[in-house]
């Protein structure tokens, strides 16, 4: 039977686990050098036996390592530098002192990366999730040997390390803190809307809930401007129709009293006496439309053609309606595109010009409804900027933090040996060799020095015969 874990992450005590967690990393941080002064030889080699017994294998009884411990320690030399006089780095053997534990199929998964600890590996083993070779394993001891191709189901990689998934509780607790943020930060850009603009250009990047995760460059910030503002010039372009200007030539001409030219200027110099001639061929004819400016009732005169028509005259009334419409349109949507193009930023530009739009386009966020989220979690609407659904839950299904995300503190203790082949796609590894040292190099992956393992493998090989 393995130990048991009473307080294993105890930062009391300070040892270094074989595992990925935040207090193992604050253990490894703080951890200081091993101090042999005033100690004799057999105390010096039982500290060091019980520094690296904490980090390799702590869950076997010392009885079941004594048995796993060879003395005989596996290296590889390099004799055609040794025989040339060369300078050769000194082979770190002491490290592989622990190098019996590499082979068993616990450990193996933990080095690579299958798993956030040694312990973690042991319990998917148990349960039946490892296959090796295509069999399913259920002994953590089982011994590999060099070719041999284990796998996890990757659903399990993706729980092991990745974040950890939020209860439904935690979630919303964390959303509401966001939505109580974000609704502060669209409140002040639309009472500051150019200093916060301001503000924002000037914030590193990392720190902008805005941005999305991946960092983008300022040329990748200019082009999506750049994109932002040709998406704006297709729907003006697309609103712009015969429809809406003829509402709208008819809406102004009944707010004036003396309808002129000068009455339609908001479509530009070149379209007002276009606009003004289709509001007085409307005038003279006394057409029921200058009663109704609707766009639907614009959009119905438009679209009839002319066997729709009650009269020859109505019929060559209309189609000098549209001809001139049709001439509008084309110019307006020419004078948007020449507008857009002007507003668009060149790709050396070093920062991003304040748009108007900025603050008119943030919207506040609603508070979530706690009590009905806890009753059915499918009712929770989260949508910020960064984030769609419940905090880490947006596939409830998933046993994991859903967008899938790295542990927090992976980075630290990502280190594949080189005894080990992943693919990370597959979830699955090939054990190429038993691993060795070799001059500079030990494939033993550990966290103490060559001196601590020295006098570990003293002790072990007195009283480990």
């Amino acid at each position: 039977m393995p130990r048991r874990t009473q307080n294993l992450n105890s930062m009391a005590r300070g040892r270094v686990r074989a595992s990925m967690n935040k207090y193992n990393l604050f253990n490894l941080y703080k951890k200081p050098n091993v101090n042999y002064q005033g100690k004799t030889l057999f105390q010096q080699k039982w500290t060091a036996k019980a520094e690296t017994r904490a980090y390799h294998g702590e869950h076997l009884t010392e009885g079941r390592w004594k048995q796993l411990f060879k003395p005989n320690l596996e290296s590889v030399a390099q004799l055609d530098a040794s025989l040339k006089g060369m300078d050769v780095a000194l082979t770190p053997m002491p490290l592989q002192t622990y190098a019996a534990l590499e082979k068993r199929l616990e450990f193996a998964m933990f080095r690579a990366m299958f798993a956030s600890s040694v312990r973690q590996a042991r319990q998917y083993i148990l349960n039946g999730y490892v296959k090796v070779n295509g069999v399913i394993i259920k002994h953590p001891s089982f011994p590999l040997k060099s070719g041999d191709i284990f796998s996890v189901i990757p659903e399990k990689v993706l729980t092991a390390m990745g974040r950890t998934k939020p209860s439904v509780q935690k979630a919303i607790s964390v959303d509401s803190t966001q939505i109580a943020a974000w609704n502060k930060y669209v409140k002040t850009a639309k009472t500051n809307p150019q200093e916060t603009w301001q503000l924002k250009q000037a914030k590193p990047k990392s720190l902008d809930p805005l941005i999305e995760q991946e960092s983008l460059t300022h040329k990748e910030q200019v082009k999506r401007y750049n994109e932002q503002i040709e998406k704006s010039m297709l729907a003006k372009q697309k609103s712009t129709t015969r429809d809406t200007i003829l509402s709208r030539i008819i809406t102004l001409g009944n707010q004036t009293e003396e309808v002129s030219p000068n009455t339609f200027e908001e479509f530009g110099k070149e379209n007002k006496e276009k606009c003004y001639k289709a509001y007085t061929l409307l005038k003279e004819n006394d057409h029921a439309l200058l009663k109704d400016s609707s766009v639907e009732s614009a959009a119905a005169f438009i679209s009839k053609k002319a066997p729709d028509f009650g009269s020859k005259e109505e019929t060559k009334l209309a189609s000098s309606i549209k001809q001139v419409l049709s001439e509008v349109v084309k110019s307006q949507h020419e004078h948007i595109r020449i507008s857009s193009n002007e507003s668009k930023l060149p790709e050396d530009i070093k920062s991003i010009p304040f748009s108007p739009q900025f603050a008119e386009n943030l919207r506040f966020h609603p508070p979530l409804e706690k009590e009905a989220i806890l009753e059915d979690e499918s009712k929770a609407s989260i949508n910020l900027p960064w984030q769609r659904g419940l905090f880490g839950r947006q596939d409830p299904a998933k046993p994991y933090f859903t967008p899938w995300t790295p542990r927090p503190f992976i980075g630290c203790f990502a280190v594949l040996p080189s005894h080990l082949e992943v693919s990370f796609s597959t979830c699955h590894a090939v054990y190429l060799r038993d691993p060795v040292a070799r001059p500079g190099h030990s494939e033993v992956i550990s966290p103490f020095p060559d001196h601590v393992h020295e006098r570990a493998y003293m002790y072990y090989a007195r009283k480990g015969m």
